[in-house]
């Protein structure tokens, strides 16, 4: 990549994450404007390298969670709420999370960005398990979508239940019976 676009786009990236976070301008109230200005940079290299600023939120996450993707994969499958947590604490992305706490646009972008990278980890790491007769992608979105479900129930219920506790949720949601159809149908009988 030529010096000058990456120089501007870290420019660009650093004036969002610093209005975001040392100034608590909430994530949907922010406009490009003030992003360029804070940067010192122009509109129209704005939009030379992103289309608006959910774009650039994106190129920033990618660059503030790379540390993340060098977990082990199957560390990140099998509990993924410890890791999370291991490598959120004292990091920017938590710095980003904290301060955006209220702001549910921020929120939406940061699950659909979540869901499109851990689906892909999902995945990966379900083309290596045993075979299952569930197509693989429909196995990876309920894989996915039991992750931020638990995420959106364990924000809106902080300190609820511990990290590991919030595993062991996963594991019996995706890999328990928790319908026992046995037991059922002879309480129904």
């Amino acid at each position: 990549m030529d010096l000058r676009k990456r120089r501007s786009m870290q420019l660009l990236w650093k004036a969002l994450f610093d209005l975001m976070t040392e100034k608590k301008i909430l994530f949907s109230k922010l406009t490009v404007d003030q992003i360029c200005e804070k940067a010192m940079v122009h509109r129209s290299t704005f939009y030379k390298h992103f289309d608006d600023k959910f774009k650039l939120l994106e190129y920033g996450l990618n660059e503030i969670m790379e540390g993340y993707w060098e977990i082990p994969l199957d560390k990140r499958i099998l509990q993924p709420f410890y890791w999370s947590d291991e490598f959120f604490e004292d990091s920017e992305t938590h710095k980003l999370v904290s301060a955006q706490q209220g702001d549910e646009l921020f929120f939406d972008c940061m699950t659909t960005y979540s869901m499109r990278l851990l689906k892909k980890d999902s995945l990966k790491f379900i083309q290596h398990s045993k075979t299952i007769d569930i197509p693989h992608d429909l196995l990876a979105e309920f894989h996915v979508a039991t992750m931020v479900a638990l995420s959106e129930w364990w924000r809106k219920n902080p300190n609820l239940v511990s990290l590991e506790q919030l595993d062991e949720y996963f594991h019996t949601l995706v890999n328990g019976n928790i319908f026992d159809v046995e037991e059922k149908k002879n309480e129904i009988l």
